[in-house]
């Protein structure tokens, strides 16, 4: 789960495409919801603009019936409707005049489907009696006008009292005529629309989804675009190798990822080839080199003035033992041996006696007996080779054993020599480089492959080689190997 949650840092492609997804989820589900309150908002808007209020509506349908009826009548009846109507008032009351009344205007022509213009008599002449508007004036066809006025619920209280008709709540006619105020609304309606926020089933219901899309997609991007990643960059840092075979990567994730894992195993390839062919001709002409020093020390042998025969002779094995380095470090770019549990303890000691009955001054100092993972042979060169190292340019040489800072099993050969200077240090593990002690051609000089060879040998044990500087003067090559035990635990 920490590996998971590593991935998906900023700086990991994981967590950029994982940003750019949650980015673009939440722009998409902003624009939705923006763009469903505006349509909302819109279309309300416009709903409340178009459609009056049912009390408009029931005002309106009611002038309409009361002009309708008095225009039907004979000039005879009105009296008597009037009368009627007088009685039984429906939110307005209406009254006969013969005369225009004096304070109309006329009101122009109303596009409003709902208006009383729509529902009288074809070109019906309508007035808006001033000041307010609230008065309409209707010419009947028969001659005369209606007058229609609006009343409030406490003047037919008045009339009628609790138990008297209940109409519809007053209208107002300046709907019918365009050119007067609109309508108020009336508060708490049927027909109110509160700005209330929208169900909170509908934002879980959102969150929801969106959090199962950002879960899809992040896992589908770790799976399927970084992993292959991942995986590739894993494998690619195990090659080009001083051993072993190539191991071409396999071919998976998107097209772009399969296309980078060819590119890279063609260049493994090419890398692989082209180690194999300077491995082949560095063998050649060493062995065919080898046949020549051969003759050379045998014509040697029969030179008559011995002081000259010996410096030929030493010349001659001085170039033999280079020659034989050489083919060692390359016979070890084609041979792997197998890893195994060896006891460091008796290889170290082995080394000290080996050296210090040549009589060098090797101490070994172990701290109990400790086993690593790696190959007998390999390790016991490369703790000969660092000796070797060490008594060609120092005196007295130091073995110490004892516990890494991660649990791994720490090798010092210390030495009391010159030591190597700071710049040089990562210079002189790269074969056929040699430190500034060893670039005189005498007996110890060589093609400088010995702490390339040590390094190649403790990386394929899995361990570490590292140059420091020993006080007052001298070099520490600090050589650390995985323990037994942590390998063992890893594996089950």
């Amino acid at each position: 789960m920490r590996r998971f949650w590593r991935a998906l840092r900023p700086d990991h492609l994981a967590g950029q495409i994982a940003i750019l997804v949650l980015a673009s989820i939440v722009l998409f589900h902003a624009c939705v919801t923006i763009a469903v309150h505006f349509f909302h908002d819109e279309r309300g808007g416009a709903r409340e603009e178009r459609a009056p209020p049912r009390s408009h509506v029931a005002s309106v349908e009611t002038a309409a019936a009361l002009a309708w009826a008095f225009d039907l009548a004979t000039v005879a009846d009105r009296e008597r409707l009037l009368a009627v109507f007088d009685d039984f008032s429906h939110g307005m009351r209406p009254s006969l005049t013969a005369e225009r009344p004096p304070a109309a205007q006329a009101a122009r022509s109303d596009p409003s489907p709902i208006s009383l213009r729509g529902r009288l008599w074809p070109d019906a002449e309508i007035f808006g009696i001033a000041p307010d508007g609230r008065r309409l004036a209707i010419a009947l066809r028969k001659g005369g006008y209606l007058t229609l006025t609006p009343i409030s619920r406490e003047s037919r209280r008045e009339n009628f009292g609790d138990g008297g008709p209940r109409g519809p709540p007053p209208g107002d006619f300046s709907r019918a005529q365009p050119g007067g105020p609109p309508p108020p609304q009336p508060q708490g309606g049927p027909t109110s629309t509160p700005d209330l926020p929208p169900p909170m089933g509908i934002w879980l219901g959102s969150a929801f989804f969106f959090l199962i899309c950002a879960a899809i997609l992040t896992l589908w991007t770790s799976s399927a675009v970084v992993a292959p990643l991942v995986e590739l960059a894993r494998r690619a840092e195990k090659f080009p190798s001083e051993s072993g075979e190539s191991e071409l990567l396999v071919e998976k994730g998107p097209q772009e990822v399969r296309d980078l894992t060819r590119s890279l195993n063609r260049m493994q390839a090419r890398i692989y080839s082209m180690i194999a062919a300077r491995s082949r001709v560095l063998a050649a002409i060493s062995h065919d080199l080898r046949t020549i020093i051969t003759r050379m020390r045998l014509r040697a042998e029969f030179i008559d003035d011995e002081t000259l025969r010996a410096k030929m002779l030493h010349d001659v094995d001085l170039m033999d033992s280079m020659l034989y380095k050489n083919l060692l470090f390359l016979r070890e770019e084609r041979y792997r041996h197998t890893q195994e549990i060896v006891d460091l303890d008796s290889v170290l000691q082995t080394v000290a006696d080996q050296f210090a009955d040549l009589g060098h001054e090797v101490a070994y100092e172990g701290d109990g007996r400790r086993m690593v993972i790696g190959s007998l042979v390999d390790l016991q060169r490369v703790f000969a080779n660092l000796v070797e190292n060490a008594v060609t340019h120092g005196r007295r040489v130091v073995i110490a054993v004892a516990r890494a800072a991660d649990d791994g099993v720490q090798i010092d050969v210390s030495d009391d020599g010159p030591g190597i200077p700071d710049a040089e240090k990562a210079e002189v593990v790269e074969p056929f480089v040699r430190g500034r002690p060893g670039r005189n051609l005498n007996e110890h000089a060589g093609f400088g492959l010995g702490l390339s060879i040590v390094r190649a040998l403790v990386e394929e044990a899995g361990g570490s080689l590292r140059l420091l500087d020993r006080e007052p003067h001298g070099l520490v090559a600090r050589v650390t190997l995985r323990p037994a035990e942590k390998a063992e635990a890893g594996a089950a």
